[in-house]
């Protein structure tokens, strides 16, 4: 029993787990103020959740920091981009709902285009914190993965538009989903996709190893 609470026990590494992914929703909050930087703090907490997942390491500062810095222009390119296609989605959504009643062509091609990019940024981002690449080559690698593993490239988004749905249920859900999120909620979403990712990365990279 005494085993049970020890350091490196289970109590105990479950407990390092939940205060890293405080830190690094702290890390995560603070470097996306600025909103166009928000894909390049999704790469760096990708980066500490693969390590977390694989290594066992729990150094969220020194390894978020070094990852941020490192992917920081390419994440920023599609971050940036993907900015102003949030804003052009929103601005088309608004417009539709103000000018039309019930549910039009150019509004389900607007919701159809926003949902794709949606899939696309699930895996680019993690696709950056993993591996060294091109723009070009990123985007498309990203693109070649959601394709090719529907069912988690459903699974990814569904958990952001779960989350974003439950919200807005009611207002003690929405309160509630809030103040978790300040404090752990987005480093532990992330940390789950960063598992389910891996195992798709991983399993491409035997297949290239082969």
């Amino acid at each position: 029993m005494d085993r049970f609470f020890d350091v490196g026990g289970p109590v105990y590494r479950v407990l390092a787990k939940i205060w890293g992914l405080m830190v690094l929703n702290f890390c995560i909050l603070i470097t996306s103020l600025p909103l166009v930087t928000t894909g390049v703090s999704l790469s760096a907490a990708y980066t500490v959740c693969f390590k977390m997942h694989e290594k066992n390491d729990m150094q969220v500062t020194k390894n978020y920091f070094v990852a941020f810095k490192q992917n920081f222009k390419q994440s920023m390119v599609f971050s940036m981009i993907q900015s102003l296609l949030s804003v052009l989605f929103i601005v088309d959504g608004w417009y539709f709902v103000q000018t039309f009643h019930g549910i039009t062509l150019p509004m389900v091609g607007v919701g159809v285009t926003a949902l794709f990019i949606l899939f696309i940024t699930q895996y680019l981002y993690a696709y950056i914190a993993r591996y060294q690449d091109s723009l070009k080559n990123s985007l498309v690698n990203s693109l070649k993965l959601t394709v090719m593993n529907v069912f988690t490239s459903i699974l990814l988004a569904g958990m952001s538009i779960g989350v974003i749905a439950l919200m807005f249920l009611s207002s003690n859900l929405f309160v509630f989903i809030l103040y978790m999120s300040v404090f752990i909620g987005i480093a532990f979403m992330i940390f789950l996709k960063s598992f389910l990712l891996l195992g798709i990365f991983k399993k491409y990279e035997k297949i290239k190893e082969i």
